[in-house]
C-alpha cells in the first residue's frame, strides 16, 4: 500500500480545517442576523400599540371567530379589569351620538371602570360608515353589568375595536382561515398588539433559516453556508420584507409556506411540499400559486401522474377543508361555500376599491412603483406625519434579477438547483399577471413578499454560476446568438419549426 505525501496530508488537514472554519462562522453569523432580525422587527412593532393598515381586519376577525365560532373570549384581563369595547346603535347626528356616549361613559365610570377610547377615537361619519362605540375597561365582578349599558347593541372583549363599521362581525371569510386561527392562539395568551406581531415575526425569522438550508443543500456546507448567509442578508434588508414580518398580516405567511414548498421540492420531499402547499393555499388563496412550479418539477422527474395529482391537489384541498371544518359547522356547507369559496373567488376576481393606499400592479413590485405605506409616524422636526414602514423593497436588486434571468435563460437547468428557483420565483410572480387579466384588478406592493425570498435565492444562485467561471458568460452569450440566428432563418423562410410528440410506455 503506497504511503500518503505528508506535506498533501498537510494540506487537506488544512483545508478542512479552513473549510470547517467557514461553516461554523457562517453559522454563527446566521444565529447573529436572526436575533438581530427578530430585535428590530420586536422593538419597531412594539412601540405601535394600535392597528397598522390591514391588522384591523385580520385581527378584528380572529377576536370574533374566537367568540363567534369556538365561543371564546381572548385573554383581555389585567390589573382586575377587562377590556371591551361596546357598541352602540347608530345615532341619527353627530349631537346625539355625543350625548349617547357621555351616557356610557358615566355608566361605566358609576362601575368603577376606566374609558380607554371615545368618539374622539370612534368618530362620527355621515353616511353611517364608522362603528359607534366606546372602549372601556371594566372591574371583572363587573362585567355582566355592561348589558344594562343605554343604546347598546353588542359588546365583545378584547383590545379596543378599529373604527370600522360592523367590526365586531367581521369575519373575514373572503381569506381561508390558518392566519386568523394562529392570531387568535396568540390573543388567547393576551390579546394586545405585540403578542398579533409574534407570529409574523416568527415566520420572517424562519424563512430565513430555509434560505440558509437551501444553499447548504444545493452547494454543500462551505460555499453554501457563505452563500447561504449572504442571500438571508439581503431578504433581510428587503423594506418589504422587513415591513411584512412585524405585521399580523397574511402574506409573510404565504412567503413561508411558499418558501418551504420550494426547499421540500429541492429536498425531493413530495409529502412536505404537498403540506406545505395546503398550509400556504390555507393562510391565504395565492398561496396555491407556488403549486404551478411545484407540477412542474414533479413532472421533470418523471413522478407518477397520479401521486403528483395526489400531493398537488388531494393533499392540500383536504389541508385546507379540514382548517375550515369549524367554519362549515358553524354556518352549514352551503352557507361556508358561498361565503369562504364561491364568494370569496368572486370578491378576489373583482375590482375592489379606487380610493385608499395607491394600488400597485405586478410590474410595478419590480421597479419599486406606488409602494405600500402600512404605517405612518408623526416627525416632530419636520411639523408632519411621515412613512415609517414601507414595502418599497429594493428596485435595484429586483431588477438586476430580472436582466439575468433573462440572460440566463439558455442555461437555466445548470443553475445549481436544476433551475428550480428560477420556476418558483418567475411562475409565481407572473399567477399575478393572470389573475390581473382574470379580473383581480386591486393589487399592492406587499403582495410582492411572497417572492421576495425566492427573488435573492435565484440572484446569488445566478451571481455564483455566472461568476464561478467566466466562461459561461461567453456561452450564454453564443447561444443566444444561435437562437437569434435561428430566427432570422425561419422569419426568412430557411427553417421551419418541427414539433413531435410521442407516449413512450415504461417497462
Amino acid at each position: 500500500m503506497g504511503s500518503v505525501p505528508i506535506g498533501d496530508s498537510a494540506t487537506r488537514k488544512s483545508e478542512v480545517r479552513s473549510n470547517w472554519i467557514v461553516v461554523k462562522a457562517s453559522a454563527i453569523l446566521l444565529l447573529f442576523l436572526v436575533a438581530s432580525f427578530i430585535y428590530f422587527e420586536y422593538v419597531q412593532a412594539s412601540r405601535i400599540n394600535d392597528y397598522i393598515s390591514d391588522e384591523c381586519w385580520y385581527v378584528s376577525a380572529a377576536r370574533n371567530i374566537l367568540r363567534v365560532i369556538f365561543g371564546v373570549s381572548p385573554q383581555a384581563s389585567h390589573d382586575g379589569y377587562v377590556e371591551v369595547t361596546v357598541q352602540l346603535d347608530y345615532p341619527a347626528t353627530s349631537m346625539q351620538y355625543s350625548e349617547w356616549v357621555a351616557e356610557v361613559k358615566d355608566y361605566v365610570l358609576g362601575l368603577g371602570g376606566r374609558v380607554i377610547r371615545d368618539n374622539s377615537y370612534y368618530t362620527y361619519k355621515e353616511g353611517g360608515n364608522f362603528l359607534p362605540a366606546v372602549c372601556v375597561d371594566v372591574p371583572e365582578s363587573k362585567l355582566d353589568y355592561l348589558n344594562r349599558i343605554p343604546h347598546m347593541v353588542k359588546y365583545a372583549t378584547g383590545y379596543c375595536y378599529p373604527n370600522a363599521r360592523d367590526i365586531l362581525d367581521y369575519m373575514n371569510y373572503e381569506h381561508p382561515p390558518l392566519v386568523k386561527y394562529l392570531i387568535g392562539l396568540m390573543m388567547e395568551v393576551r390579546d394586545c398588539p405585540i403578542m398579533w406581531r409574534l407570529p409574523p415575526m416568527i415566520a420572517g425569522s424562519l424563512i430565513l433559516v430555509l434560505i440558509f438550508m437551501v444553499f447548504r443543500e444545493v452547494l454543500g456546507k462551505e460555499i453554501g453556508s457563505a452563500l447561504g448567509v449572504v442571500a438571508a442578508l439581503l431578504t433581510a434588508l428587503d423594506h418589504t420584507f422587513r415591513a411584512l414580518s412585524m405585521v399580523a398580516m397574511l402574506d409573510i405567511f404565504v412567503a413561508f409556506f411558499t418558501y418551504l414548498t420550494y426547499y421540500a421540492t429541492i429536498k425531493r420531499s413530495a409529502l412536505l411540499s404537498s403540506l406545505a402547499l395546503g398550509f400556504g393555499f390555507s393562510s391565504k388563496f395565492s398561496g396555491g400559486f407556488p403549486g404551478i412550479p411545484a407540477l412542474i418539477e414533479l413532472i421533470k422527474r418523471k413522478e407518477v401522474p397520479a401521486k403528483v395529482i395526489l400531493y398537488l391537489f388531494y393533499v392540500p384541498l383536504a389541508i385546507f377543508l379540514i382548517l375550515s371544518l369549524p367554519e362549515i359547522l358553524k354556518n352549514g356547507w352551503w352557507g361556508w361555500w358561498d361565503a369562504s369559496v364561491a364568494g370569496a373567488l368572486k370578491w378576489h376576481l373583482s375590482q375592489k376599491t379606487t380610493a385608499g393606499p395607491p394600488q400597485a400592479m405586478p410590474w410595478d413590485w419590480l421597479i419599486g412603483r406606488n409602494s405600500f405605506v402600512l404605517h405612518y409616524a408623526y416627525d416632530a422636526s419636520q411639523g408632519k406625519w411621515v412613512p415609517d414602514i414601507v414595502a418599497s423593497g429594493n428596485p435595484i436588486l429586483y431588477l438586476l434579477t430580472l436582466a439575468l434571468s433573462v440572460f440566463m435563460l439558455p442555461h437555466v437547468l445548470r443553475l445549481p438547483d436544476k433551475g428550480s428557483a428560477y420556476s418558483f420565483t418567475w411562475l409565481t410572480y407572473l399567477m399575478y399577471y393572470l389573475i390581473y387579466f382574470l379580473g383581480t384588478k386591486t393589487q399592492y406592493s406587499f403582495y410582492f413578499v411572497q417572492i421576495v425570498p425566492l427573488l435573492y435565492t435565484l440572484l446569488i444562485m445566478e451571481l455564483y454560476y455566472l461568476l464561478r467561471d467566466v466562461k459561461r458568460i461567453k456561452e450564454i452569450a453564443a447561444k443566444w446568438m444561435e437562437w437569434f440566428k435561428a430566427f432570422v432563418d425561419w422569419l426568412g423562410g430557411r427553417a421551419s419549426i418541427n414539433v413531435h410528440v410521442e407516449v413512450i410506455y415504461r417497462e
